[in-house]
């Protein structure tokens, strides 16, 4: 059924604007400045393509289709799919051992570990932290306001919540005071933040060709390389691991010497987790630090690139945005101005509808990668077309076929979504109900946190954190686009992150018009 060399059956191939370019469409995924690429290969080719071929690399396909992403990432079928090892060189280089750089057992020991730090319990009892640093983020923006002598200013609201974030992540993570909002950040609050940029940033072609390569060298080596690497953008991620490690190890041995008491941040469930004679959940203090560090920039990106999406998506939409105020103030008055509750986060129709769609039109991560071990078939919920003219609906792939998840592009599929897929629209997730039955993902039946077993573990924290400061944001403040303002591109820097156009430089911006809302 399935031929190992390659393909026995003729996909549509995406073309690509240079055939002797080593990396094949492989630059144009990590190039992309739209955040939409996925998208439009599928609406141009189908549901599965095959990118162009890479020299001496192996089989590649670009997937849209629902039914093949649960079969790759969903159910006992997920197995049989691991992640490139592309990626596991880059996240054991940012973040050591961690569930995001291993398989098997040590990744099912990983996840049981850290698990108990994450259950619903877990996370409602960190709603006070969230709401004391969105409160606290609120008075930093009206300290500004009252220096204007108009009504409004113009902030970098990608820098203000990047920080807002962190300091929220620290408290949550290990109990421990970033400064960011403070403006006296620490030695790792000014490291954090620009990792995956200086990592990553814009891919080159050269870059995208190692990259492609990377399959045929020995993890020993490329580890070496990461270790040694006389670069920047290495030395910078080193030299963050270093202090992350240091600064995390000391919290842990403080921790154990003065107990954890009544502390329910995630460092301390993971070490009363640890206390069990269970070896199958036991981690060791280098592995917690690898996951802390792990966690801390996989969710900080998540959260903060999502919420500074949803306010720029809201800026565009101001009726959208007047009528989540009035949901919001409406609730609060209900409550006599306290504190929301989980429970009432939740309660929140348009609230949660424009987080919903947010992650679904904004995610955080365009393609997820993966690797299949076994000669096997994709089932396919949408029929495609190949190259002879023949539909059909399932396709045989060999072992070790290259797979481009592409979370964008089935975000945007207009067979789940409707023919206005490609459009921001809250009013979708009113009322709307989930087969459960064909559901895919962690949430909402978006691929934004991943899927299945090697989902993103800490999705409800995430969650809650844009419930919770969106909705504080939204209450106390008015937000528009500046008159004439620049070019916001989408940098797909392993985050999908804002930044003006020819001002790649700078980092991060999106410069929003802010003034207290009437």
């Amino acid at each position: 059924m399935v031929r190992r060399c390659g393909f026995n059956v003729r996909l549509m191939v995406i073309p690509v604007s240079d055939p002797l370019r080593i990396p094949g469409n492989i630059i144009d995924l990590f190039a992309d400045t739209t955040a939409r690429l996925g998208a439009r290969w599928q609406a141009e080719y189908g549901t599965v393509v095959k990118l162009h071929p890479q020299i001496g690399t192996s089989d590649a396909i670009l997937v849209t289709d629902p039914a093949a992403l649960r079969y790759i990432f969903q159910g006992d079928t997920a197995e049989r799919f691991i992640r490139a090892p592309e990626w596991y060189a880059m996240a054991d280089l940012l973040a050591g051992e961690c569930i995001g750089s291993v398989e098997g057992d040590v990744h099912k020991r990983h996840r049981k570990g850290i698990r108990p730090a994450f259950g619903v319990p877990e996370t409602r009892a960190l709603l006070p932290v969230f709401n004391a640093i969105a409160v606290k983020l609120c008075e930093k923006w009206e300290n500004v306001l009252a220096l204007e002598t108009g009504d409004s200013t113009v902030l970098n609201i990608s820098d203000w919540i990047s920080k807002a974030s962190l300091d929220t992540f620290g408290e949550v993570a290990f109990d421990y005071q970033f400064g960011g909002l403070d403006g006296h950040p620490t030695e790792l609050a000014a490291a954090m933040p620009t990792v995956l940029l200086e990592t990553f940033g814009f891919m080159s072609v050269s870059q995208a060709a190692v990259v492609s390569l990377l399959q045929y060298i020995p993890m020993s080596f490329i580890r070496w390389v990461l270790n040694d690497s006389p670069t920047h953008a290495l030395d910078h991620v080193r030299n963050t691991n270093t202090v992350s490690t240091r600064i995390i190890l000391d919290l842990i041995n403080d921790r154990r010497t003065m107990g954890a008491g009544g502390k329910k941040d995630i460092m301390s469930s993971i070490l009363k987790a640890g206390l069990n004679d269970d070896p199958s959940s036991r981690l060791t203090d280098h592995e917690i630090v690898s996951e802390l560090r792990f966690l801390l920039l996989a969710g900080q990106e998540t959260s903060a690139n999502t919420l500074t999406w949803a306010l720029w998506e809201l800026c565009k939409f101001p009726d959208i945005q007047t009528a989540l105020r009035k949901e919001i103030r409406d609730a609060r008055e209900q409550k006599g101005g306290k504190d929301f509750t989980y429970q009432e986060l939740q309660a929140m129709p348009l609230l949660n509808a424009v987080i919903k769609e947010t992650l679904r039109f904004a995610p955080v991560v365009q393609n997820m990668f993966r690797e299949n071990l076994q000669d096997d078939v994709l089932p396919l919920a949408q029929p495609i077309t190949l190259k002879s003219g023949k539909v059909v609906n399932k396709l045989p792939i060999p072992k070790g076929t290259k797979i481009y998840a592409s979370v964008g592009g089935y975000n945007m599929n207009p067979g789940v979504w409707g023919d206005d897929a490609h459009i921001f629209n809250p009013q979708r997730w009113m009322n709307q109900d989930t087969d459960s039955t064909n559901a895919l993902g962690m949430y909402a039946n978006v691929m934004t946190f991943s899927a299945g077993a090697k989902g993103c573990i800490g999705w409800r924290f995430a969650v809650m954190q844009l419930q919770n400061l969106l909705s504080t944001l939204i209450e106390r403040f008015e937000f528009s686009l500046p008159e004439k303002g620049p070019k916001i591109i989408r940098a797909n820097c392993m985050a999908t992150q804002p930044m003006i156009e020819g001002e790649y430089e700078k980092g991060p911006q999106l410069p929003l018009v802010v003034r207290r809302a009437a």
